[in-house]
């Protein structure tokens, strides 16, 4: 706990500095009370974080050979944990089936969950998943008595009523989110100016610019929100010339806010040929290790990470729980803790962080250590 709160307050302290060496805001007087209560909500960001979400065992082992289906989006960041859920549902003697999705198609969700009912899955997994746009699929899990799970995605769980059964990391994307908004409230002395670049065709994230605007509104009278939005289908080609050509047309302009790192790829680059060399980019949930690797070297000035492996541990568990008859626990399994870190505070050499031994944490949970 020491270390980690020496860490905390050499973060607060850089974000002090960084304010006071460049021009961070929009020129206004410093906001002392906003800065204070934003380093305050940042604290728990800053803490390192040694145990999982959830402490209570289950009931029973789980039975072996349960089909689990992951219906997820076919992007890179998206594919990073295909190992961890085989790894976690492993541990139980499960299996698991990935089905990758087309992101700019609003029927490949639904046609994924058709396909894992008429393949015989157990349980099927959607991440980002949405539960107005999963339609006929919904429908046809929740007349084969499939459970289905959503992680970071639209929608409550309401059991039978609507074939969802559990929500993980549902506030995740706020979180990070708040969290990134805070780090420019401190960074700035409460007078920042930020754009809010978001892919709002992705469910989870389309209530992330009115949400914005709300946390800005709420936590800082000095401060100012605009919003760029790509769309799913332009990913992968030029997203940053669009980025630096509205900050040219707003130069207050100092911060840039991302909902994932895709959406600023190459705009370090882009920034530094435009001499707009006093601009930050923060970036949130961060999910390949080159990307951290730029954190770490300083093309991004700071992101918030969620845990690597371990969400998807999460996710497993609560399925466990559910196969044994227990309470799904979505009080315990909605929340996911994260971390930020700055340039000047990523762990030497780390890519991605977990708790310590988190998979005994689990395993030890459903009986099988």
């Amino acid at each position: 706990m020491a270390a980690s709160s020496a860490l905390a307050l050499v973060l607060l302290a850089g974000c002090g500095d960084s304010s006071s060496d460049s021009d961070g805001g929009s020129g206004g007087a410093a906001d002392d009370d906003a800065v204070a209560a934003a380093e305050e909500r940042l604290a728990p960001y800053l803490e390192d974080i040694e145990t999982i979400e959830v402490d209570t065992p289950l009931t029973r082992k789980p039975d072996p050979g349960k089909e689990v289906y992951l219906v997820r989006y076919n992007l890179p960041a998206s594919a990073a944990f295909d190992d961890d859920i085989a790894e976690a549902t492993g541990a139980l003697g499960w299996n698991t089936t990935v089905i990758p999705i087309d992101a700019t198609d609003p029927q490949s969700s639904s046609n994924a969950i058709l396909r894992a009912v008429s393949e015989g899955a157990d349980y099927i997994v959607a991440t980002s998943g949405n539960v107005t746009v999963m339609g006929p699929g919904l429908e046809a899990a929740k007349e084969a008595g499939i459970p289905v799970f959503i992680q970071g995605g639209i929608g409550e769980p309401e059991g039978e009523a609507n074939g969802i059964y559990g929500h993980t990391m549902n506030s995740a994307s706020t979180d990070g989110l708040h969290g990134l908004l805070d780090k420019m409230i401190v960074d700035s002395e409460g007078t920042g100016s930020a754009i809010l670049v978001n892919a709002p065709d992705f469910p989870v994230l389309a209530p992330l610019d009115a949400q914005g605007d709300e946390y800005i509104a709420e936590h800082c009278d000095g401060c100012s929100l605009e919003h760029r939005s790509i769309s799913a289908a332009d990913l992968g080609g030029d997203v940053a010339s669009g980025t630096v050509a509205a900050i040219r047309q707003n130069p207050d302009i100092k911060f840039v806010i991302t909902s994932f790192d895709a959406l600023v790829s190459g705009l370090p680059q882009a920034l530094k040929a435009a001499g707009l060399n006093d601009v930050q980019i923060f970036i949130s949930n961060p999910t390949l290790p080159s990307v951290v690797e730029q954190i770490a070297n300083g093309d991004y000035q700071a992101g918030v990470v969620l845990p690597d492996e371990n969400r998807m541990w999460l996710m497993v568990d609560q399925i466990a729980r559910h196969s044994v008859g227990m309470d799904v626990d979505q009080e315990g399994h909605g929340f996911m803790n994260q971390r930020l870190w700055t340039t000047d505070t990523v762990p030497e050499g780390a890519t991605s962080w977990d708790p310590a031994n988190f998979q005994e944490q689990y395993k030890e949970l459903w009986l099988v250590s």
